[in-house]
């Protein structure tokens, strides 16, 4: 086994829930399809990581195929240790492990080929991770949040949705393709809040 891995576990695994308990966004959860992950190097921990369903209207993404076909990268949280982490350009390292890995894990659960990977990074962070990982900014969103809660909705999940429209909380948007090809279907599609460098 590599020295850098990921090692599958449940969203309700206690190193997860303890990620998100720390994390700047504090998630209480994940909803619709999702695939977590312990970073691990060797034997330690540094974090973790999930890939879910792809956000359903996002500014300056495109769809390539179906919705299905989307990955957002919904958590990732690692923890820098004191003596610093156990290789360069750490982060990035995982992020690029992580899209090998969920791609082939999304086909093997949820029967989809992954055309493209998504994530949201809250203002004021850059990305850069991301960046490293050659992840392109592709638009910025309003920032409204949203959560269910108990009553009848209008869709057919449980609960209702309450919009906040007021408490902003933009989010850069970064995408990362599979392959050219879904880049050139993605380049040909008129988009939508794309920032331009």
């Amino acid at each position: 086994m590599s020295k850098l891995h990921l090692l599958p576990v449940k969203r309700t695994h206690s190193i997860v829930t303890a990620n998100m308990a720390i994390h700047y966004s504090q998630p209480r959860g994940f909803v619709g399809r999702n695939i977590c992950y312990l970073v691990m190097y060797g034997d330690v921990c540094y974090g973790s990581i999930a890939g879910g369903s792809a956000t359903r209207f996002l500014p300056g993404r495109g769809e390539i195929g179906e919705l299905n076909n989307g990955v957002n990268n919904i958590f990732y949280h690692i923890e820098r240790p004191q003596n610093g982490y156990p290789l360069r350009n750490f982060t990035s390292a995982v992020l690029r492990l992580y899209r090998e890995t969920v791609e082939r894990d999304w086909l093997l659960k949820y029967g989809d080929t992954v055309s493209w990977h998504e994530t949201l990074v809250e203002l004021p962070r850059s990305g850069d991770c991301y960046k490293r990982d050659e992840w392109r900014l592709v638009g910025q969103t309003k920032g409204f949040t949203c959560k269910r809660v108990a009553g009848k909705g209008t869709d057919s999940w449980s609960g209702k949705r309450v919009w906040d429209t007021t408490n902003l909380r933009p989010k850069l948007v970064f995408l990362r393709v599979v392959d050219a090809q879904s880049q050139k279907i993605l380049d040909r599609r008129p988009q939508k809040g794309i920032i331009t460098p």
